[in-house]
């Protein structure tokens, strides 16, 4: 087997995310690896946002409340984790704007981390016939391993 020093796990609050952190909790224990969570929310473009129904004040706030709901599954998923025995100092959140199997991929190599554990379907409701087009995509293009769970 493989040593594993840093797992990437990224989470959307669906059930395939959850998943995806007990598998990571299993290897953990193995390992001792580093896990860093990571939420991915869309950026919504200045011309969306301007033909939005609803007209925020600021043209930013939509990107705010994203900005805030990821950080809120990010902690949770961390949380999550150090509950169910993962060691604190071994935990690392992370929230990113982008589109998300990019952004996974991308942080992963800039973290230099040795494996990737994605749930099979997220929350987007984009699947192909199996697998989840996220998880498809980031299994695609990584430096490193990817467990599809």
């Amino acid at each position: 087997m493989a040593a594993f020093n840093r797992i990437l796990v990224p989470v959307d609050g669906s059930n395939g995310a959850l998943k995806a952190l007990e598998k990571t909790l299993e290897i953990q224990r193995i390992t001792q690896a580093e896990i860093y969570v990571l939420c991915v929310f869309k950026h919504h473009s200045l011309r969306e946002a301007s033909i939005s129904m609803v007209r925020p004040t600021r043209l930013d706030l939509p990107e705010n409340a994203l900005k805030e709901y990821a950080t809120d599954i990010a902690m949770s998923a961390k949380e999550y984790l150090r509950d169910h025995g993962a060691p604190k100092d071994h935990l690392r959140a992370f929230v990113k704007g982008g589109r998300p199997a990019s952004t996974i991929v991308q942080f992963a190599r800039q973290r230099d981390c040795d494996l990737i554990v994605v749930g099979a379907q997220g929350t987007t409701g984009e699947t192909s016939v199996l697998l989840g087009s996220v998880a498809q995509r980031v299994a695609g293009s990584a430096h490193c391993p990817v467990l599809v769970v």
